[in-house]
Order: structure tokens, then C-alpha cells, then sequence
């Protein structure tokens, strides 16, 4: 996945997406696909006659790279040090085929959900269909006709991911290692969150190399994100966790597409082609499984040691319920070292009453809180194309500037019409109330 392609950012890559040709076998899929689909697609892969499952990672750009346990399983030697190593391991795409490559990147981890990656530089070659609301998905040598028909976003031919080619310039990338469905970079985070003012912002926090370590950013759950065609509705908007300076790249990159952006299409993923497919069915998109209803959290330093630390988005319930970002914690309902299916609960359950204690300078703070309803996706408003950060706040000015004049102005006197006196009728009371009332 895209976290994972922090040592490989120098490799010489291939100029154009045409070089990459693919292999003409048409009595079998050219990369065996794992089903059903659950989160990161996983695929088979050999090394001599041992079966590996590989997640199937377009932001990892090598071919491929395996995680230490299973290179310890293989009883290869590793090479190097640090967080990543090497060996020789020789990989294939079919039992006792010839390897696609001999020397693997090692990603040094206590545990990992498969064993290894199948990169970019391999994807590539190929074509890919992903689809996640029948829970599968398979490779093949060619784009059947039928599907060039479909919706398509342009790749940039030679690019080191499936970069989605955007014409007001942005470098926009899909990565299907990455589990949320949009992450956006910093220097746009606060135009994004302008741009949804209605949205309830959250928190979300995880482990990258990518991102120096353990992280946690703000997100928010939003009714619908447009890029071109293709809209996304019901999705995740995060604030993203790459950090440009541990990665070494010069440039951010302003918005990745994660897995969670595919599952409410059927995508096609023409590597040879440069272009990604959508079908124009959209399926209804489950609101985010474990959405941070609080709006804080706490994590450990980058890496993983010291006290817990919250991190909070401002005005949330945890706002609100008064912890601050950079509080220590101290316990969680009386537990001490609180582990972290306790803190992801006490987040994110509805109804879940957290008791909490946290040190702030040289005193403690005892704070109760109850997570609260799920809040609705915010109010849709148009996703900004091209528009900056700056073009935001001179919006915002002239809005302030505009109501500022309307205050100034004196409020219109209306004289109430004098209704007809019918000695029928008592007079009306004097303290009824006619009129609308309007919230701006």
C-alpha cells in the first residue's frame, strides 16, 4: 500500500504506461485473484512450490515486496537493517513459473494480515477488475470492448502509481492498499473543510511508515465528494497521514483514493490503457464501520512508546465534554494502560459512558463522557475544483463582509395591515405574534 512505498520512491521506473505489454495467456487469469473481496484485495503469488497471499497494492511501487514473517517461514536470509531489509526470494505469479522478480523488499513487522504485496509495477501490466459490491475481483490480459463504453478518469502515462490525470493540476492517485476512501493533503485540509461546513469533523489515527510512525489526523463523514465524473457519495474525507519529509518526495500529493472509494462501483483498472473504468451504477455505500463519534482520541508517540496522548478536533463531543489535545492520559474507567480496543470503544459505540482521567500540566483532569448518536453525513455542497485555500478565505470574507453591511443597514419598518372591525368578532389579544422568522 501507499505507506509502504517509502524506501522505493528512487527506483527507475518505466516512461510510459504503452511500454508496460502484457503477457498474451488467455487460458488463465494472469495474476490468480483471492475471493470474496474484504477490504485490501488479496491475490496468490509462489515462491517455488510455497503459496503466498499478497495484498494487491497500487500505492506500493515495486513489483513486489513480502513482510518478515514470511520470509522467516521460507527460511530466507534477510539482508540489511532497519524497518526494511532485503532477501532473495524469488517470486511468481503461477507454481513454478518464472519469477516476475529474484530480490525482495522486506518489511520488518511482528504480524501482517498476508505476506506480502503485489505493487504498482506489477498491476500495471494487467487489467484489473475490482468489484466490491459482489465482493470479488480478477485480472486479465485485455479490456473487454463492452467496458470502454463505460465512465473512465484518465491515468498520466509513466507515473509511479495510478496517477488519475486532473485538469486544474492536481496529483490525485488511487491506492488500494489504503483503507479510508479519500485522504487530502494538509495544505488542502482546511479549504476541504470550508468547502463542508456542515460536516461533523472527527478524528481517525493509525500506523504508517509513510507517515513517520503512529498518527492521528481529523476526518470527516460527508454526503457526497465529486472528482470529474465520478462521485462519491456517503464517504470518509480525511485529512491525509503522508508526511512529504519522512517519505523524501518534494511534492505533496493532494488527494489519494483509497479501497473505501471503490465499493459502491464496479471499477475496471486498465494498466495498459491508462484509465480507470467506473460502471454508472452506484450502489448504496455504508456509512464508515468504526466512525469516531467523539471526535478525539489518544495515541503513543511516532514510535508507539511513552504515555498516551489525546488528540481532539475542536468543538467535538470531546471538545466539549473538555479534554485537549496533548492531555496525557492517565486512565480509562479505572484501567491504567488501557488497551486499544477500550479507547476505539469509547469512541465510537453509541452509548458507551467513558470515565477518564488525564494529567494537563501539573494537574489532574477527571472528564465523563457519553458517546453520542452517529451524526448524518453533512449537507452535500459542490466538491471545489482548483479552488485554493486562499480563494477560500477571500470567499469567506466577502460573505462576513456582505452580512457585516446587511446589519448595518436599518431593519424595514412594516406597518401591519388594520384588519376590518366585524362587531361579531371580539378584537383580536394584544399580545398575538404575526410574521415569518427565517435563519440564515
Amino acid at each position: 500500500m501507499f505507506r509502504f512505498s517509502i524506501v522505493l520512491l528512487a527506483t527507475v521506473l518505466c516512461a510510459s504506461c504503452v511500454s508496460h505489454r502484457p503477457i498474451q495467456d488467455s487460458s488463465s487469469p494472469p495474476i490468480d485473484a483471492a475471493n470474496p473481496l474484504d477490504g485490501t484485495p488479496v491475490a496468490l503469488a509462489w515462491s517455488s512450490s510455497t503459496q503466498l497471499m499478497m495484498g494487491v497494492d497500487t500505492g506500493a511501487v515495486q513489483t513486489s515486496l513480502l513482510f518478515s514473517p514470511a520470509v522467516e517461514s521460507i527460511g530466507a536470509r534477510l539482508r540489511g537493517r532497519g524497518a526494511m531489509r532485503t532477501a532473495n526470494v524469488p517470486i511468481s505469479l503461477k507454481q513454478d513459473g518464472e519469477p516476475m522478480s529474484r530480490k525482495q523488499d522486506v518489511v520488518m513487522v511482528d504480524q501482517a494480515p498476508y505476506d506480502g504485496l503485489l505493487g504498482w509495477e506489477c498491476i500495471r501490466k494487467y487489467v484489473w477488475n475490482i468489484n466490491y459490491p459482489k465482493r470479488s475481483h480478477r485480472f486479465f490480459n485485455k479490456l473487454p470492448s463492452r467496458i470502454r463504453s463505460w465512465h473512465k478518469l484518465a491515468l498520466v502515462p509513466g507515473s509511479d502509481y495510478p496517477q488519475i490525470a486532473d485538469k486544474h493540476g492536481r496529483r490525485i492517485i488511487l491506492d488500494t492498499g489504503a483503507p479510508h476512501a479519500v485522504y487530502i493533503s494538509k495544505k488542502r485540509w482546511n479549504a476541504i473543510k470550508l468547502a463542508y461546513p456542515d460536516a461533523f469533523v472527527s478524528v481517525y489515527s493509525g500506523y504508517s511508515p509513510a507517515a513517520g510512525g503512529f498518527y492521528a489526523h481529523e476526518c470527516m463523514h460527508v454526503s457526497s465528494f465529486q472528482l470529474g465524473p465520478l462521485e462519491l457519495k456517503n464517504i470518509l474525507l480525511c485529512e491525509s497521514f503522508a508526511n512529504p519529509e519522512v517519505m523524501g518526495i518534494p511534492d505533496d500529493i493532494d488527494i489519494i483514493l483509497g479501497y473505501g472509494a471503490l465499493i459502491s462501483r464496479q471499477f475496471w483498472l486498465d494498466g495498459p490503457g491508462c484509465a480507470l473504468y467506473f460502471s454508472s451504477t452506484s450502489y448504496p455505500m455504508p456509512g464508515p464501520s468504526s466512525f469516531n463519534l467523539m471526535g478525539g482520541t489518544f495515541i503513543q508517540d511516532r514510535n508507539g512508546n511513552g504515555p498516551m496522548k489525546a488528540f481532539v478536533a475542536e468543538w467535538s463531543p470531546a471538545w466539549n465534554a473538555g479534554l485537549r489535545t496533548g492531555d496525557v492520559l492517565v486512565s480509562i474507567n479505572g484501567r491504567k494502560n488501557p488497551y486499544p480496543d477500550l479507547v476505539e470503544y469509547v469512541t465510537t459505540q453509541r452509548g458507551a459512558q467513558a470515565t477518564v482521567i488525564v494529567q494537563r500540566r501539573n494537574k489532574l483532569v477527571l472528564i465523563h463522557w457519553e458517546v453520542p448518536a452517529a451524526p448524518p453525513a453533512g449537507d452535500y455542497h459542490p466538491t471545489p475544483q482548483a479552488i485554493t485555500e486562499q480563494e477560500f478565505e477571500s470567499h469567506v470574507k466577502q460573505q462576513e463582509e456582505k452580512e457585516q453591511e446587511q446589519s448595518r443597514q436599518p431593519a424595514p419598518q412594516h406597518t401591519p395591515p388594520v384588519p376590518p372591525v366585524n362587531p361579531s368578532e371580539s378584537p383580536p389579544s394584544g399580545d398575538g405574534k404575526t410574521g415569518d422568522s427565517s435563519t440564515a
